[in-house]
């Protein structure tokens, strides 16, 4: 949004300027909306030496302006400083320097620019608007909405205001508001790029993958070659568990940017699912290197390992992800796996122990909890405290709650199953995996070694390739054919 202050100046007498322009000619040139062309215009005015007062500031003003849109921020701040001293009551002068510190990522200066604007102004709508930005880009969402609000109420008809506050919407969970006002943004201007982006991101976010796909596939229309429709798409086959049509988008948006680090954990995502494992790690390798810092990375890919019974080379990652995030539960319970399957139970319950420490009432903490019950049945302990423990800490209304029910004689395998189903398909895909897993171990410890080896068998059957459970059934199977054998 480019806005210019009416430049005040008397045609008469007006000289020639450079290259044979009038001033007249080097006005309308300063006030062009291509940046070159107002760089130029507004330098002649400013080199000239005939200008003063307003009509100076304004030729700075509009001179910093071409610069910012260029990406010139140093120069634009000089210019728009040259501007506020040549006149200090000057909010839209106040205004775009506060885009040039939030270019900066400098928002507290920027929103101070604009609250002096606004003083100066209350009716100073883009101020409202930028300002909402900045408080957006500082994660204080409900402040960007009150300023997305006031802008509105001066104008109603800027689409990119409702995509805005949509997104500040969406940012803070309300998907409904989020979603009414990408509608109310796309009912302005069907072509909106972003606004169209984000409705597909929240028909993901409702799992209506297939109105995603058409919404991303509108996307991909606008905006061929931005790579973010590509993957965003993918996102969608993803969850519908159509990886080969999510490795498509995802390998195109690669192509049209090597370095979109989220398209290379989401194809190794696919690939490792797919059981494609060389792939999945090699993808996995390329976003380490674009995101170093990402604990998930190294935690996936030593799953990967994991699957390719790489075991020492799982560990270096588990270990290297809890540098990166020291005290990671994920990567304590990853490294308890690895221990596991290599018949190292009292490795793997000390770092089951650590993982259930880090947080006892996550997920996580049920998870680690669960397979030290395993773990610690092997070496014939009791762990009949920590079980119960666990479950007076952690809520056992969501999954996996159900399996630890189950190890502690207060479900059965059936409501464990009915448990595990969910509406999403994705969802009961994964929980149905579990289930099938932990019933499995449930009747393996009870000596009901039939019953266990057809619930590893569905389990294997259903889990996708990249689960410790289905490498924990795998393991188990082989277990059960070989002591069936030696009988």
């Amino acid at each position: 949004m480019r806005g210019f202050v009416a430049c005040l100046f008397i045609l008469m007498g007006a000289g020639l300027a450079a290259m044979g322009q009038t001033r007249e000619d080097n006005w309308n040139k300063c006030k062009a909306d291509d940046p070159d062309t107002s760089i130029s215009g507004c330098t002649a005015l400013i080199q000239a030496g005939t200008e003063s007062g307003d009509n100076l500031a304004s030729a700075y003003y509009n001179r910093g302006i071409a610069y910012h849109d260029k990406k010139m921020l140093d120069e634009a701040m000089r210019d728009l400083n040259e501007a506020l001293s040549l006149k200090s009551s000057f909010p839209s002068a106040l205004n775009s320097r506060g885009n040039v510190y939030t270019d900066q990522k400098q928002y507290d200066l920027a929103i101070a620019d604009y609250n002096v604007a606004l003083g100066m102004d209350p009716s100073h709508k883009l101020s409202y608007y930028n300002r909402g930005n900045a408080w957006a880009d500082k994660s204080e969402y409900d402040k960007a909405i009150e300023d997305y609000n006031k802008y509105l109420e001066l104008d109603s008809s800027d689409p990119d205001g409702f995509n805005n506050r949509g997104h500040a919407y969406l940012q803070k969970g309300d998907v409904d508001r989020a979603e009414a006002d990408f509608q109310s943004a796309l009912r302005l201007n069907a072509s909106h790029a972003n606004a169209t982006l984000n409705l597909g991101i929240v028909y993901n976010r409702r799992h209506l993958y297939d109105q995603g796909i058409e919404q991303f596939g509108k996307y991909i229309a606008i905006k061929p070659a931005d790579s973010e429709g590509y993957g965003a798409r993918g996102d969608s086959y993803r969850h519908k568990m159509q990886f080969e049509q999510a490795i498509a988008d995802y390998s195109k948006g690669i192509a049209l940017n090597p370095q979109y680090a989220l398209a290379y954990y989401n194809r190794a995502l696919c690939y490792s699912r797919a059981g494609e494992f060389d792939n999945s790690i090699s993808d996995y390798s390329r976003y380490i290197e674009l995101a170093p810092k990402d604990v998930d990375g190294y935690n996936n890919r030593g799953l990967t390992f994991l699957q390719k019974g790489e075991y020492d080379r799982a560990d270096e990652d588990f270990q290297k992800a809890n540098e990166v995030h020291p005290n990671d539960q994920l990567s304590f319970f990853n490294r308890g796996c690895v221990h596991l399957f290599q018949s190292q139970s009292r490795e793997a319950i000390a770092d089951f122990e650590l993982s259930v420490a880090v947080d006892e009432k996550a997920s996580n903490a049920v998870y680690a909890t669960l397979w030290m019950h395993v773990a610690k049945r092997r070496l014939g302990q009791d762990d009949a405290a920590v079980v119960a423990k666990e479950a007076l800490t952690a809520d056992l209304t969501k999954w996996p709650g159900a399996a630890l029910k189950l190890d502690m004689g207060v479900m059965n395998d059936d409501d464990v199953l009915t448990a595990a189903a969910s509406a999403n398909p994705e969802t009961e895909k994964s929980q149905m995996c579990e289930a099938q897993f932990y019933i499995a171990e449930n009747a393996l410890a009870h000596q009901r070694r039939a019953d266990a080896r057809e619930h590893f068998k569905a389990a294997r059957d259903v889990c996708p390739k990249d689960y410790v459970e289905f490498a924990g059934a795998t393991a188990e199977l082989k277990k059960l054919s070989v002591a069936t054998a030696a009988k």
